[in-house]
């Protein structure tokens, strides 16, 4: 059997553990032993992974700057499981991982790419520290990788640079959905959805409440809808028990839109929700290859969207408008208003395209699969 453990932050409700909860589930359990370090006493899928037979095992944040304690206890945790496989998912904070890893005598290390930028890169100038933290961290992913994974070519591009993207030890791996789930008629959980019952107009967003998802720029489109009195409401779903949350619910307040934005939460029912709305929207600073906007058209809705990141995540199905990110609340009303009256994709047309591009989970699973098997012959 061989032993994966992959580093993936909290491994509670996100895009990226979302997808590596695929994996989790569809990795043959005969062949492969998944487990996943977590930076929370008891994260969101810890129930799940031990029922699949994983182990979810803590590890306390570096917390600024905390680096050598994170890595001592990273390495004792190598050490004594003895894992074939490290596959980290943490951005610049891989190098560390991964010098870790291998220092501890795994021998294949996989890091994975998920964003074409980072959080810095939102303030109006990165500080001196992250840049030379970044540059450092990029070097010691370069030099202790042993294959490089990218979600799409801009963050592949962002995190190793076009000489290791030539290689033949970077993979190209489009983020999945579980099509099934997206492509099922409307179920008994759909019938009692709040919100569904008045004569509200309901657009969906799905994201962690953080800068770079912007759903103060949310705020600002229902206030459009609120001076043009349309009944149009957006549902933001997603943890907003932070302080970027806080500024969220104080901006609504301020400007008297609650009637035309809720935050709903952390949902486990996000698929019978875009069944139910009527578009979907995305308005984020930069992804690496956003996995709500792939069960958003899996799911046949129409998509309004920024253009900051790869359109490799579309389907080719017309569903998605993409809109440059410095238009102005009013550009994104209309094009949400028009959105309404289009008609979802057919659903042998997802599916074609799903299986065209990769997007399926089982694909996605096969592959990553047959990466950690190879890597292990070769090693």
């Amino acid at each position: 059997m061989i032993k994966i453990l992959i580093i993936s932050g909290t491994m509670s409700v996100g895009g990226i553990e979302n997808q590596l909860m695929h994996l989790a589930r569809k990795a043959d359990k005969k062949k492969f032993q998944i487990d996943f370090t977590t930076t929370e006493h008891n994260p969101y899928y810890r129930e799940e992974i031990e029922y699949l037979g994983g182990k979810c095992l803590y590890i306390k944040g570096t917390n600024g700057f905390h680096f050598f304690r994170y890595c001592k206890q990273l390495y004792k945790v190598l050490k004594t499981n003895n894992y074939d496989i490290v596959h980290s998912h943490e951005l610049f904070h891989s190098g560390m991982v991964l010098f870790v890893a291998r220092l501890a005598g795994v021998k294949a290390r996989f890091v994975h790419a998920h964003n074409w930028t980072d959080m810095s890169s939102l303030t109006e100038k990165r500080p001196f520290v992250r840049t030379v933290y970044n540059a450092i961290m990029r070097k010691l992913i370069q030099h202790n990788a042993t294959d490089f994974c990218a979600c799409s070519s801009y963050a592949g591009k962002f995190l190793y640079g076009e000489k290791i993207m030539s290689s033949s030890h970077y993979h190209l791996i489009y983020n999945s959905v579980d099509i099934d789930k997206y492509l099922d008629s409307v179920d008994e959980r759909t019938d009692n959805l709040e919100f569904m019952e008045d004569d509200w107009i309901n657009i969906l967003h799905v994201g962690r409440m953080c800068l770079q998802k912007d759903q103060l720029f949310l705020v600002d489109i229902a206030k459009e809808f609120k001076k043009r009195d349309k009944k149009i409401r957006i549902l933001c779903a997603g943890d907003y028990s932070n302080d970027y949350g806080e500024l969220v619910q104080q901006k609504i307040t301020h400007e008297q839109v609650q009637d035309y934005i809720k935050l709903i939460g952390i949902r486990s029912d996000i698929d019978a929700l875009l069944k139910r709305c009527s578009v979907f929207v995305l308005p984020s600073q930069f992804e690496g290859m956003p996995l709500v906007l792939i069960e958003a058209q899996a799911s046949g809705i129409p998509c309004i969207s920024a253009n900051t990141f790869s359109h490799e995540v579309d389907f080719g199905l017309n569903l998605i408008q993409w809109i440059k990110k410095e238009e102005l609340p009013e550009v994104w009303a209309d094009a949400i208003e028009s959105a309404v009256h289009k008609e979802r994709a057919r659903q042998e047309d997802i599916i074609s395209a799903v299986k065209k591009y990769g997007f399926d989970s089982q694909s996605f699973t096969d592959k990553i699969c047959n990466l950690y098997e190879k890597a292990i012959n070769e090693s």
